[in-house]
């Protein structure tokens, strides 16, 4: 993994954690009188649990990058491949949830 991937890591990591807490914050404001309401809190409280799935996700790339936990495969070449397969999910997963919040 590049050292500029790296950074673009650390700054979407950054962002989804803004748009979680705002997520977060939306959702506790949101009543629990009807239906509809509950029905949108728990939404929301959805969206704040698959944020905080992409988070993670993207905190053990850095932990495997950085070497603070053992990488995954055997190979260098592998583990490169499987990095940048997780860096794809994770740019996925967050542009859906970007996608949700507009």
């Amino acid at each position: 993994m590049r050292d500029d991937q790296v950074e673009r890591i650390k700054l979407l990591s950054e962002e989804i954690a803004d748009d979680m807490v705002k997520t977060a914050v939306m959702a506790m404001g949101i009543g629990l009188g009807s239906n509809q309401e509950r029905g949108n809190k728990g939404f929301m409280y959805k969206i704040v649990k698959d944020q905080a799935g992409v988070m993670a996700t993207l905190q053990r790339i850095l932990d495997i990058k950085s070497g603070a936990i053992p990488p995954i495969s055997a190979t260098q070449a592998t583990q490169e491949k499987y990095e940048q397969q997780l860096i794809k999910k994770a740019e996925e997963a967050a542009a859906k949830a970007k996608q949700r919040m507009s």
